[in-house]
């Protein structure tokens, strides 16, 4: 041992001769105790870094540094420390040190406080670039470094020995995960880098280099709030422990420094670490009564108007303040929904806001915020989503997805993540299930009644799965809960939330629409789009626009492709305010909700409404006085909604509702032709017109049986008879059969008239569809396939030539036959025929016929294509003013 008291190995003596010049003359004046020699060595070596390197990889040289570090000239000590630190940010020089005295060596010029800052200020950058490896980082933490460390932080020393000990806490926080929980608890770490943080925002005012030691602290707070989280959320105690003392001086500094404008601030990373303490809902109370709603407010309002210049961090902060009352309240009072609002109708800002409606759906039981949102042109913003969600439901039901699709556009990493984590979530308070819920054994609360009622279990899917799940919601604010104590407010939040139930939205894997992908931003957009639109439709005030055909319209699009059984609960519930009776009636709502798969749960509540005495005196005055196209598709539309007869004969016949019909019937290329004609139809039902055949079924079958002609029959007569007809084609026919079945046959082929016993005879004003049509009905033969003139033609013969069972029987075919299809051809055949009665039938079955919309359409083309529509329009108007003449 030498004076210095370092001692060289046997085998470094060995290899000195060996080692690279610095290392050999270092060591030869560490061997003869040269306080200078040993002083140039290590000067020239931190003077040339590329010798410093060469050195750094000799085997025993940085041993020789390391022992230095016993050394008691000061210069030598601090020039030892800073060769080792530098050459330690390398991994090799890390891995060639891990069999020396490194910590306990650093350790004890740390703890030794009455030497000078700047061996102190080394000695922490080298615990720093020692601790990125996690073996020293091990080794440091078992030698006791954190509690050193702790003790040189609580003293008084310079900017930079601060700086470089928070580096040193902060990687080995980083690197050595089991230090973790003792560095938090035990020695309040968090803490004490906050309270650095603090000072060093206050000291910044008058000493602006303290701007580095601000930056490492954000730093170190920003890796203790990231690494200590538990499952999704983060470690409550790291962010109760920034707050510092009971005046929240950590927080104050912490929002002071991402609001700042100074340059030299690191704003990115404070609003990081503002971020991952508003995750922490105990946190968000304390931050909320420090003026930081208020804050993130005014900074997201003055950075909304550059695209690029909205942080995501803060707007995502902002947004998790809308868990609680008490901070749903500042956003409400200190306009921060305008501001959502704004950002809502902002395109730029488009990957926000799913995360926006989010948080507005946390307003859901605040009906003084959903008073100010739907002033604020909420409704128009959600009516433009719903526009969205409803493209996007057809674009899946044909299978081609489009490539700018909402989803797409809303597939940012960041929002997306936000979304995962917060929604569906708890909507307040973010503590554990077991430990908060009302229902668990473990809470103390489990048997308070919640103040307010959950909100809805709310899902995109038509069946909704059971409740299981233990969460926690939070209360409904009101003007009374956020007052000048906020304090006060503070405790009673914190204990009301430990008796409530949480709102959950459920989702169910069964549903094959929305929920295909239910890691989309799309999904989310769906989910809080809906949730808003429904409270609105719970409002007891009407809210202006929800009626509108720019919301309506969509939600009709958006039921039709997904059958979402919530979305249709919102169109009923608004179909049933009578506030919304005359907008709906107005933009043709009756007749739309037919194209739905289940029309009457929407018509009916209108139904309700009409049969009011108000609604038809609404109805009056709009046929006797409003603009034409509203007169037009009200006088449409009451017979879809109107019941009663005597309501019905005073709108469409006193007030002229049913001449505006038949005005719109006349004209087929009219827009609202279709409609009219599902109306007259759906009014001849209402009438209860009933189409009446008569049918003589008291007829007796007379024909003679083969037994009983036998003795008349001449066999040497041909058994087959040919039927020659006007046009000249020609029908065979079973002379037999004839004469057996019809009276008239059997005295024409078997009498004394001149056609009897010819194989070939004339018959006049005979089609050959018919008569063969009544050879097969004779005959047993099946013959409903034929067309409906050929049956009718049948008919005919078979009264012509006396068959009455047979003109029975086909007129019942005939009558059976009647379709959508045919009505038009049986009715010009009775027209042509002089078939009053089958004629009339014709009109009745056809406006009482259970047909589809098309169906329906595609029947009054026919008629209209027949050439006399004016005709059977004509028929129609009389059965039906007949009808309504009788009640």
């Amino acid at each position: 041992m030498d004076d210095f008291g370092i001692t060289l190995s046997p085998i470094q003596k060995k290899s000195l001769g060996t080692e690279c010049s610095v290392v050999s003359e270092l060591a030869k004046h560490v061997r003869v105790n040269s306080v200078s020699g040993i002083s140039t060595c290590l000067l020239q070596l931190k003077n040339d870094s590329k010798r410093c390197k060469e050195f750094a990889k000799q085997d025993n040289g940085l041993d020789i540094l390391v022992q230095l570090l016993c050394h008691k000239n000061h210069a030598i000590l601090n020039m030892s420390l800073s060769i080792l630190a530098n050459a330690c940010m390398a991994h090799d020089a890390r891995e060639k040190v891990k069999s020396s005295k490194i910590g306990s060596n650093i350790i004890s010029i740390i703890k030794n406080l009455k030497l000078d800052s700047k061996l102190h200020c080394r000695a922490c950058r080298l615990v720093s670039n020692l601790s990125e490896c996690s073996w020293h980082a091990n080794k440091l933490y078992d030698a006791g470094v954190v509690e050193t460390l702790t003790a040189l932080l609580k003293s008084k020393t310079d900017m930079q020995t601060y700086l470089m000990a928070v580096r040193a806490i902060r990687n080995i926080w980083s690197y050595h995960e089991d230090s973790r929980e003792k560095m938090l608890t035990e020695y309040e770490i968090v803490k004490l880098v906050a309270q650095i943080f603090v000072m060093a925002m206050k000291t910044f005012e008058v000493d602006a280099k303290y701007v580095e030691l601000v930056d490492a602290c954000l730093k170190a707070m920003h890796v203790f709030l990231q690494s200590a989280m538990i499952g999704k959320d983060v470690d409550p105690r790291c962010g109760l422990q920034i707050q510092v003392d009971e005046h929240k001086q950590g927080y104050k500094c912490l929002v002071q420094c991402c609001t700042s404008t100074d340059f030299r601030f690191n704003n990115k990373m404070a609003l990081k670490c503002l971020y991952s303490v508003c995750k922490i809902a105990e946190c968000r109370l304390l931050l909320g009564t420090c003026g930081t709603v208020e804050q993130l407010i005014a900074l997201i309002d003055s950075a909304s108007s550059v695209s690029s210049g909205l942080s995501e961090e803060i707007l995502f902060s902002l947004c998790l303040f809308s868990r609680e009352a008490v901070n749903r309240a500042r956003i409400r009072n200190d306009n921060g929904l305008q501001l959502f609002i704004k950002l809502l109708k902002m395109p730029e800002h488009e990957r926000y806001h799913s995360v926006l409606l989010h948080a507005l759906v946390h307003f859901y039981y605040d009906d003084i915020a959903f008073e100010i949102l739907a002033k604020l042109d909420l409704v128009e913003i959600l009516g433009a989503k719903l526009t969205s969600m409803a493209a996007m439901a057809v674009n899946d039901s044909k299978g081609s997805m489009s490539k700018k699709r909402l989803g797409d556009r809303l597939s940012n990493e960041k929002t997306l993540k936000y979304l995962k984590q917060n929604f569906p979530g708890r909507y307040s308070m973010d503590f554990h299930r077991d430990d908060w819920s009302p229902r668990s054994g473990t809470s103390g609360y489990s048997s308070s009644p919640p103040s307010t009622p959950p909100l809805p279990h709310y899902d995109l899917n038509t069946e909704a799965d059971d409740v299981t799940d233990d969460n926690v919601y939070s209360p409904v604010c009101s003007d009374t809960e956020y007052g000048d104590n906020d304090d006060e407010l503070l405790a009673e939040e914190a204990l009301s939330l430990k008796s409530y139930k949480s709102l959950t939205i459920e989702t169910d894997n069964s549903s094959d629409s929305d929920t295909s992908n239910k890691t989309s931003a799309r999904y989310y957009m769906s989910i809080a789009t809906l949730t808003l639109l429904n409270k609105l439709s719970l409002l007891p005030k009407p809210i202006e626009r929800l009626a509108d055909p720019t919301m309506i319209k969509p939600l009709l699009t958006y039921i039709k492709y997904t059958k979402n059984a919530k979305a249709s609960e919102i169109l009923i519930r608004i179909v049933r305010h009578a506030t919304y009776f005359i907008p709906l009636l107005k933009q043709g709502f009756a007749f739309e909700v037919q194209n739905l798969s289940e029309p009457e749960q929407y018509i009916q509540p209108l139904r309700e409404t009409a049969e009011t005495g108000g609604s038809v005196g609404q109805l009056s005055s709009i046929l006797l006085r409003d603009e034409e196209k509203y007169k037009l598709i009200i006088a449409v539309s009451i017979p879809l909604l109107i019941t009663s007869p005597s309501k019905l004969k005073g709108l469409l016949k006193n007030n002229g509702g049913l001449k505006l019909i038949f005005r719109m019937l006349t004209e087929p290329s009219h827009e609202l032709h279709e409609r009219a004609s599902w109306s007259i139809c759906q009014l001849a039902r209402t009438l209860q017109i009933q189409p009446e055949l008569m049918v003589d079924r008291s007829t007796t079958v007379t024909a003679t049986t083969n037994d009983d002609r036998s003795c008349d029959f001449k066999p040497t007569v041909s058994s087959t008879v040919m039927f020659e007809l006007d046009d000249g084609m020609t029908v065979e026919a079973c002379r037999r059969t004839l004469c057996q079945r019809s009276d008239a046959f059997s005295a024409m082929l078997e009498g004394n008239f001149n056609e009897s016993g010819k194989k070939r005879v004339r018959l006049r004003n005979t089609s050959r569809d018919g008569l063969n049509t009544l050879i097969l009905a004779m005959s047993g033969v099946a013959y409903e396939h034929r067309s409906i003139e050929s049956l009718l033609d049948a008919v005919l013969l078979a009264d012509k030539f006396l068959m009455p069972d047979l003109s029975d029987t086909l007129t019942e075919s005939s009558v059976a036959k009647l379709s959508h299809e045919n009505f038009s051809r049986a009715w010009c055949w009775a027209r042509s025929n002089s078939c009053d009665e089958l004629r009339s039938y014709c009109i009745k079955s056809f406006l009482t016929a259970k047909m589809s919309w098309n169906e329906t359409v595609s029947a009054f083309r026919d008629f209209h294509a027949s050439g006399i529509f004016d005709e059977f329009l004509r028929e129609i108007r009389e059965i039906v003013v007949d009808a309504l003449c009788q009640h």
